[in-house]
């Protein structure tokens, strides 16, 4: 049994994609080429936003959205400590020597970054720093709260770079994430809802500036060919990637839908009581679910259980960031949920080509345990 099966994805658009590589090969243009823009288009129109972006991988855009923001050394980016390294490395990564300060703070009941924690914090010590970025991950297809978030926005002064990588299609409120914050970030990683056959990323945003600068530091920091403003970087989109998520994208809503299908049954005939299950918030209308997690006390014994049933789990995430050995200067605002949940939670299987037996299994194994 798969944990996420690509195959199926490449069967449905294995056909179409092989002649618009083949077409690219003749014509020519690898990189940067119409089809990448054809792409940015689309993107842009699906997800109700002004502008895209393609990038090289979500870890670049996340580089490129904060250095947008011109940060220096009396600023601060407040990142989740549950979350997937990248959020962190794309701030230590930046290309001056005066980076922001980077604190780490914990999750609410939705694995979402803590609002309550942050808002506390504002009140206390927004003065301490010049511009604080706000890195709301909505993690595992979940939003955050947006509306709240904005709120305290627009009360503290803040920037939100919203960190989309993992929520392709989810809907807040009725309307797609990553139009709230300042500059929105997805991976396009291959194991993503929306992922590519190698590594890519997008941008975007509803800034004009912020898309111009974007498309400069993707390319060198580069306008015009051999003239420079900034320090760029090499983190363009390959059309080939391009070609392949523009088919993609075309099946995402099916996709997903076939994925809540899966994280239906679960929800609904999953009894056993050692188990919790993902909880959904009233402004969640619509669950992208990248993955589908539970939290369990004995995590090693019900992987060990499911490894000898053949079903495959991946613990997403096995050490929150600040426990991690490079992280432990930075500070943390708090983190008990997350400490808390580390040792706990693990993702099973959820992709959209599951058949209904192969689910049937899953949770027939999961209430006998």
């Amino acid at each position: 049994m798969h944990f996420n099966y690509l195959g199926g994805q490449w069967e449905e658009i294995r056909e179409t994609v092989l002649k618009q590589i083949d077409e690219t090969g003749f014509r020519g243009d690898y990189i940067g080429g119409k089809k990448v823009k054809e792409f940015e288009d689309e993107f842009a129109n699906y997800f109700d936003t002004k502008y895209a972006v393609g990038i090289s991988n979500g870890t670049d855009a996340l580089k490129i959205a904060l250095q947008i923001l011109d940060l220096g050394k009396n600023d601060l980016v407040v990142i989740p400590t549950n979350t997937f390294v990248a959020d962190y490395l794309a701030v230590r990564n930046l290309p001056s020597n005066e980076k922001p300060q980077t604190f780490f703070i914990d999750q609410d009941e939705y694995f979402n970054i803590n609002l309550d924690d942050l808002e506390i914090f504002l009140n206390n010590e927004r003065n301490l720093f010049g511009k604080v970025v706000i890195m709301a991950v909505h993690l595992y297809g979940h939003p955050c709260d947006m509306d709240r978030l904005n709120e305290l926005k627009n009360k503290h002064e803040l920037l939100v770079i919203e960190d989309c990588s993992q929520s392709h299609g989810t809907k807040y409120k009725g309307r797609f994430l990553g139009n709230d914050g300042d500059i929105s970030v997805y991976s396009l990683y291959p194991g993503k809802n929306l992922g590519a056959i190698g590594d890519a990323g997008i941008l975007t945003t509803n800034n004009i500036e912020f898309f111009e600068r974007a498309k400069s530091l993707r390319n060198y920091g580069s306008k015009v060919k051999y003239y420079y403003d900034e320090i760029g970087h090499n983190h363009r989109l390959d059309t080939v990637q391009a070609i392949v998520l523009s088919e993609k994208l075309k099946r995402l809503k099916d996709w997903n839908d076939n994925k809540n299908k899966v994280a239906g049954m679960y929800l609904d005939k999953i009894k056993n009581t050692k188990i919790m299950l993902p909880k959904n918030a009233e402004y969640c209308d619509y669950h992208s679910y990248h993955i589908f997690h539970l939290v369990i006390d004995d995590r090693q014994n019900f992987i060990n259980y499911m490894s000898k049933n053949d079903i495959p789990t991946i613990i997403h995430y096995p050490i929150v960031l600040h426990k991690t050995n490079i992280y432990q200067n930075e500070r943390v605002i708090s983190s008990k949920n997350a400490d808390y949940y580390a040792d706990k939670i693990v993702s099973i299987p959820i992709h959209p080509f599951m058949d209904e037996n192969e689910v049937e299994k899953i949770i027939n194994l999961i209430n006998k345990y």
